[in-house]
């Protein structure tokens, strides 16, 4: 059916449809790159929350001062004052964080800000019942640890969630190993039942980081304005007016040629605007038309002679 229509109608099918197929190749390639975009923020996130919790992990513990929100261990030391006058010795109470513990803080603090990025750490073997992981970390957590993968990511309709896999150090099985032989303080805050078993090398858990995604067609809309649509149809516009004056009308005019030399009439074929050494395939077809005429030409003037004598 398509072969029946002009060549004019055929250029525009085929180059909607390859226009169509370049713009599915970009959709695809736009997405891959926003895609990865957010990973690598995530990425970074994850990185900044892993560099915090070795800083925390190298001293073993941190304290804080008078800050009693939640800790393991506490110790009350006494300060010089001077304030009134007289020194005198007051109390300062001083509480113990290990990384995880202050790990959660951070996300904490960095859930409340105005951060886009929001993360936290959870674990299938949670110590804490607050870190139960919700349904994307209870499966992130289920493909790391089968398919022993290091991440894994998804787009939700929440957003962009990304898991990184955390793995037990030494310094971690002190807490996380036997039970018997965890700190008192943790037995005491967390108990005996979960959080242990662990050891070194095992998936302690994952680092969790969301960030907010817009939908990519959202994304393609801000990144494809009006001067962009407007390139596209001159384009198109561009492309069919070539087909049209240098295709389709010089082939109008060498079909109008051989059809008056068909019928013996004498006709001037446009061999005037054909370049010397020409590779233009419609100037050969040009040039071959003329050579047909000219042979035509002659065969009916041997003919005429012999019919004459």
């Amino acid at each position: 059916m398509l072969r029946r229509l002009s060549l004019t109608t055929q250029f525009a099918f085929v180059f909607m449809l390859a226009l169509a197929l370049v713009g599915a190749a970009c959709w695809l390639i736009l997405d891959r790159i926003y895609l990865n975009q957010l990973k690598s923020q995530a990425e970074t996130v994850a990185d900044n929350v892993d560099a915090f919790g070795n800083w925390v992990a190298q001293y073993g513990r941190v304290w804080v001062r008078d800050n009693d929100k939640s800790y393991l261990g506490h110790a009350e030391l006494l300060q010089n004052d001077e304030s009134a006058g007289a020194p005198r010795l007051l109390p300062v109470n001083f509480y113990s964080k290990n990384p995880a513990l202050a790990q959660r803080e951070y996300s904490e603090v960095v859930e409340q800000s105005a951060s886009p990025a929001k993360f936290r750490l959870t674990s299938h073997n949670v110590m804490n019942p607050n870190n139960k992981p919700d349904a994307f970390e209870a499966d992130a957590l289920q493909r790391i640890r089968d398919g022993r993968l290091p991440e894994y990511y998804e787009v939700t309709p929440t957003g962009f969630r990304y898991a990184r896999a955390v793995h037990h150090k030494a310094s971690c099985i002190a807490c996380h190993g036997d039970a018997d032989k965890a700190p008192n303080d943790v037995k005491v805050r967390y108990g005996t039942e979960h959080g242990f078993g662990f050891k070194e090398g095992d998936v302690a858990g994952i680092i969790s980081v969301r960030l907010p995604a817009r939908s990519f067609w959202d994304v393609a809309l801000h990144v494809i304005g009006a001067w962009q649509l407007l390139m596209i149809l001159a384009a198109f516009i561009v492309a069919m007016l070539f087909m049209h004056y240098g295709v389709v009308r010089r082939l109008q005019r060498i079909t109008n040629a051989t059809q008056q030399i068909s019928l013996g009439k004498n006709v001037d074929v446009p061999i005037g605007r054909v370049a010397a050494g020409s590779r233009n395939e419609l100037d050969q077809l040009t040039l071959a038309t003329e050579r047909l005429r000219v042979s035509i030409n002659m065969a009916i003037q041997r003919l005429t002679k012999k019919g004459s004598a």
